[in-house]
């Protein structure tokens, strides 16, 4: 299994670094330093690699050993990485006022200590920036792990921890370029959703994520759209890191355009034919580079690293082929990449070189990689000498049983060759005893020795057979050696191409990538944006691409929002959008859906949407859903403050904020007035606002006028009809589903409640105590409740006081009077 291992230290509380190593590829990735940095850039860094084990500093006062920026320096100055380029420098030195000039290799026995390491730090600063401190020292923390990997040898399935975890290539990395999107947010979109099997013990770590199972979610669209491994993770990379370069945007959608011409419509599913076929070279290399080009135990041979790269030189040949005859495709720059990056040359020679090595009908027999006839003379003359061994073995009987008395002759079957046992006699049982019927009584000095009892018969071994042993009891093995050597070879030959391989893998799987866009386009009815460096978005019938997918009829909604700051106080545009009404009316739906349209089009896709223009957004800051978990020392209102918060400190003039909901979490005054004051924020800078979109139920911010002062703040509500006459309470509330201008009165909670099942008792009690609010009467004496026992003293008090206020106590006489308040008080 692939392993991606990674380090992230946070040094000084506002530096964040990162590094990593890949086992599918081997390679070391070294990230940029990034200041100021939080959660949020460290989820980042676990999208990009998706790390199936990460190592963090355990410093307090003193550093790690680990994380030591010099060791780790060194480390890296030190690595022997696969690379064809000897390790040299010129120097270029002033001796006597006069200029001298010296080649120094690294590995020259004349190169010092001293010109050795300036080498070492040369070639290692062209590869990575060395200043990064942070994550050089990450890469440090990295190499320690790997070094105590390989110090276990083998691996539990075979492979040579050495091999698998040796560093290949160095390599820096940046998130720089791409749109920032935590992970609350990706999940809030439902940007990428693997569903998880209900049995936990059947989850594992994949590196690529490309054989996860996906629910219902952005990138499941496309996943089953993508017609080859490569082509997939090449697709999730696209979707988990939307791009803010408008020229790579760009070149996207125009790839999009063009495979959507209806003229290309036969050619582009012949090429859909041709890419199901392609195999991901990239990680058939790194099985033949660690040694495990035989198939294992449940893998049938046609499935080898051998037939997959005979397959996939194969099918790339063809699928260049017909790319190239695609009129007009030489302007779209993918197709300029597989006409490039796939050489007819080395994946001809590929193919012409395991078809002539490998015997496919030999391996599935044998399984295990065989050699064809006509490679090797020594081979064929073993094999010939193998493959005889049936009349071999006939002769070899003829000879045992003339050797012996005519008695033991009837009890003797046959000879057979164990490659494991070597030459063994065959003798009929004895079902009483369990041993042979003859064990060699009649052969003299000749030793039999009882081997093993199997099927109803008996195996022995002799004189005559040790002999056999001797002469011919090798030759299993020595094809099987022989074997090995010709195939490494040619594991060699072929690794001597692992580059165009590579690259011819990558440019597939990125043509397959944007393909399954094309044909996602084309599926759901998606149209091309328009992306400007304006802070603009407008977007005409747009749709949740999820949403519509689940429902018999999904409603369209315009967005239109500006965030320029100018343009929204002179009323021609809005820097942001609140939306009120009913529970159920399709609010966050609406916040989702413009999110999404937004993403995709960063991501270069075709969206949702009769058309479109949406300027370059940098981040997406969501508060939306609240992700609990009983590992997380905090409350649910805790989580959403610190969303926000990080929402306030990152948000800029370019970026894109939803917030749904915020303040529920404490009671109605301090939400509505965290509400009130988070608006204030976003909208009264002195330079442009960010995109807001926000919904809430809190509607005595608009009652009482308290975002009134923003004129670049529109109001809107979701549409409903309202028939409270009506018996049935499903009729009562119609939801149009449709975004109307000014804020609603009313959420409808409590037919919401009815709808969901709660009594009908309880939802008029709760409106009642709704109506006394509203009135700002006292609750005090409309929520009071007694028990049973008080409410009978209450009676009983009630009906002595009027009894006694029936007394009449203008009778002078002491005597009655006395005899009625008994009466009353009893």
């Amino acid at each position: 299994m692939n392993e991606v291992i990674m380090a992230i230290e946070l040094r000084n509380k506002d530096t964040m670094g990162c590094a990593y190593f890949d086992t599918a590829h081997g390679d070391l990735m070294i990230a940029e330093d990034i200041i100021m940095a939080d959660l949020e850039v460290a989820e980042q860094f676990l999208l990009q690699a998706e790390p199936t084990t990460v190592i963090v500093s355990g410093r307090a006062a003193l550093a790690s050993a680990d994380f030591d920026y010099q060791t780790a320096r060194d480390k890296l100055m030190h690595l022997v990485l696969d690379s064809a380029e000897p390790s040299h420098a010129l120097f270029t030195t002033m001796d006597d006022g006069s200029l001298a000039s010296a080649e120094l290799d690294l590995h020259h026995d004349g190169c010092s200590t001293r010109e050795a390491s300036h080498v070492r730090a040369l070639r290692c600063g062209g590869l990575i920036n060395l200043d990064n401190e942070v994550s050089v020292s990450c890469a440090g923390a990295v190499l320690s792990d790997l070094h105590q990997r390989r110090s276990v040898g083998f691996l539990p399935d075979g492979q040579r921890a050495e091999m698998v975890f040796h560093v290949r290539t160095l390599r820096q990395f940046s998130l720089a370029g791409h749109m920032m999107v935590g992970i609350d947010t990706l999940r809030s979109l439902q940007i990428i959703r693997p569903e998880l099997h209900p049995n936990g013990q059947t989850w594992n770590s994949n590196g690529n994520g490309t054989e996860t199972r996906q629910s219902l979610s952005i990138y499941g669209l496309f996943h089953s759209l993508a017609c080859t491994p490569q082509g997939r993770s090449a697709l999730r990379s696209m979707l988990i890191r939307p791009s803010v370069d408008k020229e790579l945007i760009a070149e996207r959608q125009q790839t999009i355009e063009f495979f959507l011409q209806p003229e290309l419509a036969t050619d582009i599913k012949d090429i859909g034919s041709v890419l199901s076929k392609i195999k991901n070279a990239s990680s058939l290399i790194a099985h033949l580079r660690r040694g495990a080009e035989s198939p294992s135990a449940t893998q049938s041979s046609d499935r080898s690293v051998w037939a997959g790269l005979q397959t996939f030189a194969l099918h790339a040949l063809r699928l260049r082929d017909l790319v190239g005859r695609l009129p007009h495709g030489r302007r779209i720059q993918i197709v300029q990449k597989i006409l490039g990056e796939i050489h007819p040359e080395s994946l001809s020679v590929i193919g012409s070189l395991i078809n002539k090595t490998i015997d496919f009908e030999q391996s599935k027999s044998r399984q295990r990689p065989s050699v064809r006839v006509g490679i090797d003379p020594e081979l064929d003359e073993l094999k010939r000498r193998y493959d005889g061994m049936g009349s071999f073995l006939t002769e070899v009987i003829n000879h045992i049983t003339q050797s012996l008395p005519a008695w033991p002759r009837q009890y003797i079957r046959s000879c057979i060759f164990l490659p494991q046992l070597g030459f063994l006699t065959v003798v009929e049982p004895d079902n009483q005893t369990g041993k042979g019927r003859y064990e060699g009584e009649a052969a003299g000095d000749d030793q039999w020795e009882r081997v093993f009892t199997a099927d109803g018969a008996v195996c022995y071994k002799n004189n005559y057979m040790r002999e056999l042993d001797e002469q011919f009891g090798d030759i299993y093995c020595e094809i099987g050696d022989r074997e090995v050597e010709i195939i490494h070879s040619l594991a060699q030959q072929v690794l001597r191409h692992e580059s165009s391989l590579i690259k011819a893998s990558v440019v597939c799987g990125a043509f397959d990538a944007l393909l399954s866009l094309a044909r996602g386009a084309e599926k759901y009815s998606w149209t091309c944006p328009r992306l400007t460096e304006a802070t603009e978005l407008h977007i005409v019938g747009g749709r949740h691409p999820l949403q519509e997918l689940v429902v018999p009829c999904f409603v369209p909604n315009d967005c239109h929002m500006d965030a320029d700051q100018t343009a929204a106080c002179k009323g021609k545009g809005q820097a942001g959008l609140a939306l009120t009404g009913p529970n159920h009316s399709g609010k966050s739906v609406y916040l989702k859906q413009t999110a999404i349209i937004v993403y995709l089009a960063h991501v270069g896709s075709f969206v949702p949407a009769e058309r479109a223009t949406i300027g370059i957004t940098d981040k997406i800051l969501a508060r939306i859903s609240t992700r609990e978990s009983v590992s997380r020392n905090e409350s649910a209102f805790a989580i959403d403050l610190r969303q926000m918060a990080f929402a306030m400190a990152s948000s800029t003039p370019k970026s894109l904020i939803l917030i749904d909901e915020f303040g529920k979490g404490t009671n109605s005054d301090d939400g509505a007035g965290l509400m009130a004051a988070a608006v204030n924020f976003f909208l009264d800078r002195d330079k442009p606002s960010p995109r807001l979109l926000l919904a809430t139920h809190f509607h005595e911010l608009f009652e009482t006028g308290l975002l009134s002062n923003h004129p670049g703040l529109d109001v809107a509500h979701m549409e409903i009809l309202s028939d409270e006459q009506s018996r049935k309470t499903d009729d009562q509330i119609t939801y149009l589903f449709k975004l109307a201008p000014g804020h609603s009165n009313s959420s409808y909670g409590s037919h919401c409640a009815l709808m969901n099942g709660v009594p009908s008792a309880v939802v008029n009690r709760a409106e009642a105590i709704a109506r006394l609010v509203a009135l700002d009467e006292d609750l005090s004496f409309a929520c009071a409740q007694l028990c049973e026992s008080e409410e009978e003293q209450l009676q009983c008090a009630e009906s002595v006081a009027r009894r006694f206020l029936e007394l009449d106590f203008e009778d002078q006489d002491p005597g009655k009077l006395n005899e009625a308040l008994t009466l009353v008080l009893g």
